[in-house]
């Protein structure tokens, strides 16, 4: 398979596969951040089984992700091969979609038990905050092409 072909089959397998996302959080250790503490009005010992939480996953996670690349670079070689397989590259595509799942499977579970750290009311603070600050980035991120289409003209 050529290597453009081979990228694009691999990319569309990602996109299509997509599990449905864990809940939408700020990025890394957002509990760490003095803002988002005092928003959603985090305590001290809420912030300590957090970090516990989060310490006890990562190990999980970077094994997972690892096993998630290692899975999509073999499907990948596998589509480079000008003798490709269809059955070989249906068990590969089948890997990376097991190594996916587990991953986001580690992911949720880690995100379910932090929630079961906070209560209602913070958690639902958390979830509002994020969905501000994507919206937030969405607009600026808009006007940004708006003003590069004036200075830019019609593409």
């Amino acid at each position: 398979m050529k290597p453009v072909a081979a990228a694009l089959l691999l990319a569309s397998v990602a996109a299509a596969s997509a599990a449905l996302p864990p809940p939408d959080l700020p990025e890394g250790k957002w509990w760490k951040r003095p803002r988002i503490a005092a928003e959603i009005n985090l305590s001290g010992e809420q912030e300590s089984r957090i970090e516990s939480i989060f310490a006890s996953a990562r190990p999980v996670l970077i094994d997972r992700r690892a096993a998630l690349e290692k899975a999509q670079g073999e499907l990948h070689d596998a589509l480079e091969d000008s003798d490709a397989d269809r059955r070989a590259i249906g068990a590969r595509i089948e890997a990376v979609e097991r190594a996916r799942a587990e991953l986001q499977k580690s992911r949720i579970l880690m995100v379910l038990d932090m929630k079961q750290v906070l209560r209602p009311e913070q958690w639902e603070r958390l979830v509002r905050l994020q969905e501000s600050v994507r919206r937030d980035r969405r607009e600026r991120f808009g006007r940004f092409l708006d003003r590069r289409r004036e200075r830019d003209g019609p593409r």
